[in-house]
Parts: C-alpha cells; sequence; structure tokens
C-alpha cells in the first residue's frame, strides 16, 4: 500500500509556546480517547491555512513546483494571532477533537493572511479544489477527544513571522517541511532602501 502524502500551508507557533500548549493539554487533561486519538506533539502543532491535496506514493514534483512558486510570490506582512477560547467536541463516529479557537478581533490578521495565500494561488494557476471556501483558524490540541468542553483561557498570542508548504505523511504523525517564507513587512522593505 502506497503511503499517502497531504499537503498543507501552514503556520506553526514559535516553539516556547508550542511547549506552553503541551503543558496545557497536560493541566486541562486532554488525555486521549483510550482507542483512537492522541495528543499533537509539540513540533507538528499548527494552523492549517490551506488543504491542498491528498496524494499516493509521494507528491508530483511539477505540483511541488508549483506551491513553491505560490510561496515566493507571497507578499504578506508579519501579523498578530491570539487564541483565547479552549473548545472540544465530538464528530461522530466516536472521533472527536480539542483545539484552540478565538475571537475574530484575535483571528483577523489570519483571516486576512489567507485571503491574500488564496488570491496568490489563483494568481499561479492553483485548481479551485486546493483553495478553502471557508475558513476556521484554530490549532488542533487533540484527535479523538471524548469530552465536549468550552473555556476561556489565558490569550495564547504571537507574530507570525514565517509560513510554511508541509508534506504530512498520512498516519505516522510526520510533518516534513518542503519550504518556509518569511513574511516581510514592508516598512522594512522601505528602510532598507
Amino acid at each position: 500500500m502506497l503511503q499517502r502524502h497531504d499537503l498543507y500551508f501552514l503556520l506553526y507557533p514559535p516553539a516556547h509556546l508550542a511547549a506552553m500548549l503541551a503543558q496545557l493539554m497536560h493541566r486541562m487533561g486532554l488525555l486521549p480517547w483510550a482507542d483512537y486519538g492522541k495528543p499533537m506533539g509539540e513540533e507538528r502543532l499548527h494552523i492549517t491555512v490551506q488543504k491542498l491535496g491528498q496524494f499516493d506514493g509521494g507528491v508530483p514534483g511539477d505540483e511541488l513546483d508549483r506551491l513553491v512558486a505560490v510561496g515566493n510570490a507571497l507578499a504578506a506582512e508579519p501579523f498578530d494571532i491570539s487564541f483565547n477560547l479552549l473548545q472540544a467536541f465530538h464528530r461522530g463516529g466516536g472521533k472527536g477533537m480539542a483545539q484552540l479557537a478565538g475571537s475574530a478581533a484575535g483571528l483577523q490578521g489570519v483571516r486576512n493572511f489567507e485571503h491574500c495565500l488564496a488570491a496568490t494561488m489563483r494568481r499561479m494557476g492553483c485548481a479551485d479544489s486546493q483553495i478553502r471556501r471557508s475558513f476556521n483558524p484554530h490549532i488542533t490540541l487533540n484527535y479523538g477527544y471524548d469530552r465536549t468542553i468550552r473555556s476561556a483561557i489565558a490569550p495564547v498570542a504571537w507574530r507570525v513571522t514565517q509560513f510554511a508548504l508541509v508534506d504530512s505523511l498520512y498516519g505516522k504523525g510526520q510533518h516534513d517541511v518542503v519550504a518556509r517564507w518569511p513574511l516581510v513587512s514592508r516598512q522594512q522593505v522601505l528602510g532598507d532602501w
């Protein structure tokens, strides 16, 4: 059976915040459901900005080239993001998830970034099926969680300064970063003249 590869544009929190989120998961009792789920490893905590497709046996080179070109072409500035809600729910079939979510104000920057990325993808010839029609920014903490929770928490916030193209090996808990790009402030660029 061929290994499935899921391709994404992702945002990763800084390492110190990922470690803090791992501690939060432990404090909140976000332990896995016995028969299915497991908490996300610190190194895989992320925000999925675009789901780009599933490929059996590997991602075709021309597809990777197109998506790397999208990353190279994107002109976006750093932005602030803030999550202040811990929620968990069932999705049916015994599978649930726990995640961090946020208020509209704390997520405006990431929503603007997603719109800019989608526009760049269209301009670079990506298929409509690769571009989200809706976007609900969150960080998944645990797959297979078996309780319902909705609780305000102290904000988990940071300034997003880069994004990544990631090849996720389905079922293996492995993220291979294909490329990373910095988000560059226009003021910084003008100041460099």
